[in-house]
């Protein structure tokens, strides 16, 4: 039996691809990438929270890990933060923003499992726009679908998460200024 962590390396040049897309050098990039697979052996307790199913990865979490990594300079920081011992080994400080990290990911994941509940449509207008980053125009004209329908799926989809999420946001808005 394949581990999820198997399964997310199954994707490993799409990831560099995706870490590429931020700016990042190639060595950048996979150090960002390398990084991302720590955080999910470490942090991911159950694979469903990174999986739709049991084949397929969850590429909107992957993707908001190596963003939140890359925003936060955490792969720049492990490069230039090592500390020197004496038998001539580094050992990179750790920082100090997992619990800004697992909140973060409690809260992608409470929006996820609430997406998946939704009726198919609603569900996959969000999963276009959001985990595709097409805009709601491009929708429009590509699936012909009347504008101000993507518009208001998509607004009373915003609106559901926002009460449905609102402890996990907050926990999220508590973490981030420790």
């Amino acid at each position: 039996m394949r581990t999820v962590i198997d399964l997310v390396a199954d994707k490993h040049d799409d990831w560099i691809h995706m870490a590429r897309s931020f700016g990042c050098s190639e060595d950048d990039a996979n150090e960002l990438v390398q990084e991302m697979y720590i955080r999910i052996h470490r942090y991911v307790e159950s694979p469903e929270k990174i999986m739709y199913n049991e084949t397929e990865v969850n590429t909107y979490y992957i993707y908001v890990t190596l963003r939140n990594l890359f925003l936060s300079n955490f792969h720049i920081m492990r490069k230039n933060n090592h500390i020197q011992l004496e038998d001539d080994m580094a050992v990179a400080d750790e920082p100090i923003h997992f619990d800004y990290e697992h909140s973060f990911s409690k809260l992608i994941h409470k929006i996820d499992s609430m997406v998946n509940d939704w009726y198919w449509y609603d569900k996959k207008l969000w999963e276009i726009h959001f985990n595709k980053e097409m805009s709601m125009r491009r929708i429009s004209k590509e699936t012909k679908i009347s504008l101000s329908s993507i518009f208001n799926t998509l607004k009373n989809g915003k609106t559901k998460i926002r009460q449905g999420a609102i402890e996990e946001y907050k926990e999220y808005i508590r973490s981030k200024k420790r």
